[in-house]
Formats: C-alpha cells, sequence, structure tokens
C-alpha cells in the first residue's frame, strides 16, 4: 500500500483482511453475496477498500460471533447503512433474544441427554440377566433407571456414563445440500471445534477424536445437528466414559472422501 492510500484509508485486500480478521477470500465472498459494497479498484486493477468497509466487516465479525447468518447478517448491514444505531440495536436484540432460547434448548437437550447417559450407563455396569435380553437389562430398551421421575431409591440412578449414537439415514447417497462456500466455513468449524483434540484415530469407515476437557459438548452438539442436516449419511457416536470424551464419525464407503475432506484423514 502507497503511503498516498494509507492516508486516504484506503487498503488493498490483504490490508482489509488483516484489519478484520477475515480471510482475503471471504471479503470477496461477502462482495459477491452483497455483505460488502463492490470494491473501487486501484490504478493497477487491485481491489480496495476503505475505513468504512472496515467499519462493515467488524459489524459482520461481531453478528457471526453471536451466530447470525448470512441472511441476518445481510438485514444488520443494511440497517448500519443508514448511519443510525437504533435499527441496528433493534435488529441485533431481537436475534440475540432468539439465539440465546434456541441456546437454552440445546442446553437443556445436553443436560437430558447427559441424564439419560448416565443412567443407561448405571444400568449396564449391573450383571447381565439370565437367557436372552428383557426390559430391565438396559440393552435395548429403558429400564427404570432411564426413566424420568424413576423413584427406585437406586444409589446408581443417574450415574456413570454411556454412548449415544446419531445414525446416518438409510438410503440417501454421499451429497451435501451447502455451496462450495458454506461448506469450506462448516470445514473451519470442525477444525476450529476438533483442532484441539488428543488424538484422532482410524476406525472402521471413519475417524474417532479423544477430546479434551476444553471442547465445547454444547458447541459440538449443535454442530452435529447442522452437519445432519445437510450430510445426513454421516453417523456420529459420542462416548463419555470414565477414559474420557470421544466423538465418532463414520460413512459408507461411497461417503469416504467426503468424510475426508470434512474431518481430514486420521493421524
Amino acid at each position: 500500500m502507497t503511503t498516498t492510500e494509507a492516508q486516504e484509508g484506503r487498503y488493498r485486500i490483504a490490508e482489509a483482511a488483516e484489519l478484520s480478521g477475515f480471510a482475503a477470500t471471504t471479503l470477496r465472498f461477502y462482495e459477491d453475496e452483497g455483505v460488502l459494497s463492490p470494491a473501487a479498484r486501484s490504478a493497477a486493477g487491485y481491489r480496495m477498500y476503505d475505513d468504512r468497509d472496515v467499519e462493515r466487516l467488524r459489524l459482520v465479525a461481531r453478528a457471526k460471533e453471536l451466530g447470525c447468518t448470512l441472511e441476518e447478517i445481510k438485514g444488520l448491514v443494511e440497517a448500519w447503512d443508514a448511519d443510525e444505531c437504533a435499527p441496528v440495536k433493534h435488529q441485533l436484540r431481537v436475534l440475540v433474544a432468539s439465539k440465546a432460547a434456541e441456546a437454552d434448548r440445546r442446553i437443556s437437550e445436553l443436560a437430558e441427554l447427559g441424564r439419560q447417559l448416565r443412567a443407561t450407563s448405571a444400568t449396564l455396569a449391573v450383571a447381565p440377566v439370565d437367557g436372552p435380553c428383557d426390559d430391565t437389562c438396559g440393552c435395548a430398551t429403558a429400564s427404570s433407571h432411564e426413566t424420568p421421575g424413576c423413584d427406585c431409591g437406586s444409589i446408581t440412578c443417574g450415574t456413570a456414563s454411556a454412548t449415544v449414537t446419531m445414525g446416518a439415514t438409510v438410503g440417501l447417497g454421499p451429497s451435501c445440500s451447502l455451496n462450495g462456500r458454506e461448506r469450506a466455513e462448516r470445514v473451519d468449524e470442525w477444525r476450529r471445534l476438533l483442532g484441539g483434540a488428543d488424538r484422532r484415530d482410524q476406525i472402521p469407515g471413519g475417524v474417532r477424536f479423544a477430546l479434551d476437557a476444553s471442547t465445547e459438548l454444547t458447541a459440538l452438539a449443535g454442530l452435529v445437528a447442522a452437519e445432519r442436516d445437510c450430510c445426513s449419511f454421516f453417523s456420529f457416536a459420542l462416548t463419555v466414559d470414565s477414559s474420557g470424551t470421544s466423538l465418532e464419525v463414520t460413512a459408507p464407503p461411497e461417503g469416504a472422501s467426503m468424510l475426508a475432506k470434512v474431518f481430514g484423514e486420521a493421524s
């Protein structure tokens, strides 16, 4: 960037990306999607951004931190362009309230899942029944220890841990409903969330992540749900036991390539 450009508050795409915290490819994407106005061009043909573009990107970054979708971000940017705080704050307040309610719902679901996992593990820790499985062993059906409101009085009821599996939908091929840019953003989310995994191991049909204690389980559950919406051929199994927490991701043979693209190869 030349001295004149710096004095005028004009930035090439690399400088604008550094100032905003976004990748240069993301800035091009936002321009294509209308989040950013088409960039001016320098005499040499370089994209040029100004201070207002950088401020707009800071709003976008804040909205992304709060979990806003691309369409929601577009609405916020449109309000922001009017140079009036009130409409922006109103829209953001409504969005945040809705997302807070959704987060509370997911937390409640995770708490219930945790209760069921602990109860199931306690049931499975008991000696097996003589003969075939029945309604008390906990292998195929919930025992009283897994029933909400159980008053059995057992000191093991609701303790320990187990595994929950979110399986693939039968009959669906390895197709993804996300477009290329959305898929790239999704891959970045998985890498951020699983990047601190203690280890990655190859398992039949997929990969197992041994998660460290800092893994955000609420975010993990939300990301699993989002991934199942667009790639229903993936299967996820979250295991919580005395050795820690692990996530297994598997796919049918025809989905192996997609699995590797999203979750990487096992080390």
